[in-house]
C-alpha cells in the first residue's frame, strides 16, 4: 500500500520502479473509471502486472470503490451536487 512523503504525496512502499510507480498511481483512479486512452490504459495496466507494490493500490482502491458504490445508492440532493461542482471547478481553475 503507498504512504505519504514529506511532501504529502502518495509513493509506493513495495516496488522498485521510481516515476512508473508515481506515474501509474497519479493514473489510478483514471484507470479505475475507465477514463484513460487505450494508450495510457495499457501503460498503467502493464505496470500493474509488474508492480507489486501498485497492484496492491490497485486492489485496495477497487475495494474502497467497491464500498464506495455500496454505501451510497441515494442521488445527492441537486443542490448538494451543484455545491460539489462548483467547487471541483473551482479547484481546477486555482490548480492549472
Amino acid at each position: 500500500m503507498s504512504e505519504l512523503d514529506d511532501a504529502g504525496q502518495l509513493t509506493p512502499a513495495a516496488g522498485n520502479c521510481g516515476n512508473n510507480c508515481a506515474d501509474a498511481l497519479d493514473r489510478l483512479w483514471e484507470y479505475l473509471d475507465a477514463e484513460l486512452g487505450a494508450v495510457d490504459a495499457e501503460t498503467v495496466r502493464a505496470h500493474l502486472a509488474e508492480c507489486q507494490g501498485c497492484l496492491e493500490e490497485y486492489d485496495v482502491d477497487v475495494v474502497v470503490k467497491t464500498l464506495v458504490r455500496r454505501g451510497c445508492q441515494e442521488a445527492a440532493p441537486d443542490g448538494l451536487r451543484l455545491k460539489i461542482h462548483e467547487q471541483l471547478t473551482v479547484m481546477r481553475v486555482t490548480r492549472d
